[in-house]
C-alpha cells in the first residue's frame, strides 16, 4: 500500500500545484453557493418583511377593519400610512414601499350596502411579488367585507349594527388557525439548500481528477513507466482512487464548514453529516470510475464526465427541487446519489434523529457497490501495458 499512498500524494500534489482542484472543489461551489442563496433568500418564507402602503380615502369602519388586520400580520407585512395614490405610485416606483392598496371614497358605505367600488393595488412590474402580495391583502379584505354584507342583510341589521359586526369581527381571533409542520420542518432554507446542492454538484468534478487521470497518464506514457517498475496494477488503482476519495472528502468538509460559518447555512447533527458525506463520495467516485472505464481518451473521458455530472446535477436537484414537480421528473430524480444526498440532509437539518440518514445512506453505499463494481470489472483495461 505504501506505493498506492505515494501515487495519491503525487496526484495530491500536482492538483493543488495548479489550483485546478481548489477551484473545482472549492472556490466555485463556494461562489454558486453564495449567489444563488443571495438571489432566491428573499424569496424564502418569513425571509423578509413586505412594506405595503397604505392609501385611506374612505376614512371609515371599513377602512380600519383592513388597517387592524395589518397592524396583526406580523413580521411578514409591514403597513405604512399614504396621503395619496400618486404618492404611493412614486414610492412603490422607487422602490420604498413593495405594493400600495388604495382604499376609496365610500368603501365603508358600499360595505353596508351602498354603491359598490373598486379596491386599486398599485405595483411595480420589477417587484411582481411585492405586487401579489398587496392584492391577496386586497382581496382577502374584499371577501371578507362581502361576508359581513351578507351576514347583515341576512339579519337585518342596519347600518348601525353592521358598524358593530364590523368592529366584533376586526377584534376578535380567528375560529380556525392553520399550523404549517410539514412542509417547513422539511424544507432547507435558500442558503443551506444550495450550500449542500453545490458542494454536491462539483464533488462529481472533484474526484474527476483521479480515476480519469489514468487515461491521462497512459497517452503519455507515465502508466507505462509504473507499470515496469515494481508496483501492482492494484496498488495504481488503489492510488487513484484514493486521490478521488481524498479531493472529494476535502472538499465537501471545506465547504460544509465554510458554508455553515461563513454563510449561516444550517446542514444539522455533524455526525449524519459526516455520514452522508463519506457515502456521497463513495456514491461518486465508483460513478466517476464507472464512466471513465467508457472512454478511450483522457479528453472523452471529461467530456463525458461533465456530461452526465450535470445531467445527475439536474435531475437531482442541485439547481432546483425537482422532487416538488412530481411525476417522471421526480421518479427520475431518485436515481441520482445528488437527491437522496439532499433528503437526508433535509431530514437532518430539521431537527431529525440520526436514524434519518440511514435510508439515503443505504441507497447510496448501493449505488457505490453497483457502479463500483461494474468498472472494477471494466478499468484493467486502462491499466493494460
Amino acid at each position: 500500500m505504501r506505493a498506492a499512498f505515494l501515487i495519491t500524494a503525487k496526484d495530491l500534489r500536482q492538483r493543488v500545484r495548479d489550483r485546478s482542484a481548489v477551484l473545482v472543489a472549492v472556490v466555485a461551489p463556494l461562489a454558486l453557493a453564495f449567489a444563488l442563496g443571495a438571489t432566491v433568500s428573499g424569496f424564502s418564507a418569513g425571509s423578509r418583511a413586505f412594506t405595503i402602503g397604505l392609501v385611506d380615502l374612505d376614512h371609515g369602519p371599513a377602512a380600519s377593519t383592513l388597517q387592524d388586520a395589518l397592524a396583526k400580520a406580523g413580521s411578514s407585512v409591514v403597513m405604512k400610512d399614504v396621503a395619496t395614490p400618486a404618492e404611493g405610485r412614486r414610492l412603490v416606483k422607487d422602490g420604498e414601499l413593495d405594493g400600495a392598496i388604495v382604499l376609496p371614497q365610500g368603501l365603508s358605505i358600499a360595505s353596508m350596502g351602498g354603491p359598490p367600488v373598486r379596491i386599486d393595488v398599485i405595483g411595480d412590474p420589477k417587484n411582481p411579488i411585492g405586487a401579489l402580495v398587496g392584492r391577496s391583502i386586497a382581496g382577502a379584505f374584499a371577501t371578507s367585507m362581502r361576508t359581513i354584507q351578507i351576514a347583515s342583510k341576512a339579519l337585518g341589521a342596519g347600518p348601525a349594527e353592521t358598524i358593530k359586526i364590523v368592529g366584533r369581527v376586526s377584534s376578535s381571533s380567528p375560529p380556525i388557525s392553520i399550523s404549517d409542520t410539514s412542509t417547513t420542518r422539511k424544507n432547507l432554507d435558500p442558503k443551506t439548500y444550495y450550500a449542500a446542492a453545490m458542494a454536491v454538484f462539483f464533488l462529481f468534478f472533484a474526484v474527476q481528477f483521479g480515476i480519469s487521470s489514468l487515461l491521462h497518464e497512459r497517452a503519455d506514457g507515465t502508466l507505462a513507466r509504473m507499470l515496469a517498475a515494481p508496483i501492482s496494477r492494484r496498488s495504481i488503482l488503489a492510488g487513484k482512487a484514493m486521490t478521488s476519495l481524498a479531493l472529494g472528502f476535502v472538499s465537501m468538509t471545506m465547504l460544509a464548514l465554510i458554508t455553515r460559518y461563513a454563510l449561516g447555512a444550517h446542514w444539522g447533527n455533524p455526525l449524519g453529516v459526516a455520514v452522508l458525506i463519506v457515502c456521497a463520495v463513495l456514491a461518486a467516485t465508483a460513478v466517476t470510475a464507472l464512466v471513465t472505464t467508457l472512454a478511450k481518451t483522457y479528453e472523452q473521458a471529461n467530456a463525458w464526465l461533465s456530461i452526465v455530472s450535470v445531467v445527475l446535477g439536474m435531475l437531482g436537484g442541485s439547481f432546483f427541487p425537482v422532487a416538488q414537480s412530481g411525476g417522471v421528473l421526480a421518479l427520475l430524480s431518485k436515481a441520482t446519489p445528488h437527491a437522496w444526498f439532499l433528503n437526508g440532509l433535509q431530514d437532518l437539518s430539521s431537527g431529525g434523529a440520526l436514524s434519518v440518514v440511514v435510508e439515503p445512506a443505504i441507497v447510496l453505499l448501493a449505488i457505490t457497490v453497483v457502479c463500483g463494481a461494474v468498472a472494477l470489472v471494466r478499468i484493467r483495461r486502462l491499466i493494460e501495458p
